[in-house]
């Protein structure tokens, strides 16, 4: 009996430890890939490929496509269609000024003229309306053209003006980090710099007209000038032959008649 009972308690000792080991919960992880036995038998061999995170273009046109997508359905289609134009190009932290359709109407814009017309519009640095309220009265921000700026101009009522056009519609945009929007009732117009520096791009600076002459110099102009015309008219009056008067076109008739006169006597007195 005891002889039999031996080899069936082997046997139930040898499927206890076999679930045991199968059932085992805990697990080490190996970085590298190599094989790495834990106290409880098992093997476990680590995951060598990780989930890439997504990269900063990714995000950025996925969030420039949400920003678009509000835009939308804000209604500013018009602004939405020059994005779209040149949205490779748009900087990521951005804030847009959006004139509405209406008022996109009536600006002329050439095709190559898009992203500066949008710079003009756009401030670099993601701003929501409580940051933009914040701003003292006539702070001057910086636009996405190297040479335009804004001025900020904060009324009563919570009002705000850009370079005199008034915000009617703040934080279209809030979607994401990196781009916001707010619609304003009108078009933001390119103002030339004032100052003798280096010319904007896109814009033709004035050139200037001569310089007046002294008095000194227009007196000598004058002076050369009506000299050389007395010049040329002595020249010409002595080139031209000299009228003959009056006088002497008589004198000289009347002597070719006495000579008539005189040689029809002769002949007759040659006759006779």
């Amino acid at each position: 009996m005891a002889s039999f009972l031996a080899p069936s308690l082997f046997i139930s000792l040898i499927i206890v430890s076999a679930s045991n080991t199968i059932a085992a919960p805990s697990a080490s992880v190996v970085g590298n890939g190599e094989i790495n036995p834990t106290h409880q038998g098992l093997i476990i061999v680590s995951a060598s490929n990780t989930i890439a995170a997504p990269s900063a273009s990714v995000v950025v046109n996925g969030d420039i496509t949400t920003t678009v997508q509000e835009m939308q359905r804000a209604r500013y289609f018009t602004f939405v269609m020059l994005i779209r134009m040149v949205q490779e190009k748009i900087p990521q932290n951005t804030t847009f000024l959006m004139p509405n359709d209406r008022m996109l109407s009536t600006a002329s814009i050439p095709e190559n003229q898009v992203l500066e017309f949008l710079s003009r519009h756009s401030i670099p640095a993601p701003l929501m309306f409580d940051d933009l309220i914040r701003l003292p009265n006539g702070t001057t921000v910086p636009t996405g053209h190297s040479c335009q700026t804004i001025t900020i101009t904060n009324m009563e009522h919570q009002k705000l003006y850009f370079n005199n056009v008034e915000l009617t519609s703040p934080d279209v945009c809030h979607v994401g980090d990196l781009f916001r929007c707010h619609g304003i009732n009108g078009v933001i117009r390119p103002i030339v710099p004032r100052g003798k520096g280096t010319a904007c791009p896109g814009h033709v600076v004035p050139t200037a007209a001569p310089a007046p002459a002294s008095v000194a110099n227009q007196s000598l102009e004058t002076s050369s000038l009506t000299s050389s015309n007395m010049g040329s008219a002595s020249a010409t009056s002595s080139m031209q032959p000299a009228a003959e008067s009056p006088q002497s076109s008589d004198t000289s008739t009347s002597q070719i008649a006495f000579s008539c006169i005189k040689l029809i006597l002769v002949l007759i007195f040659s006759i006779f």
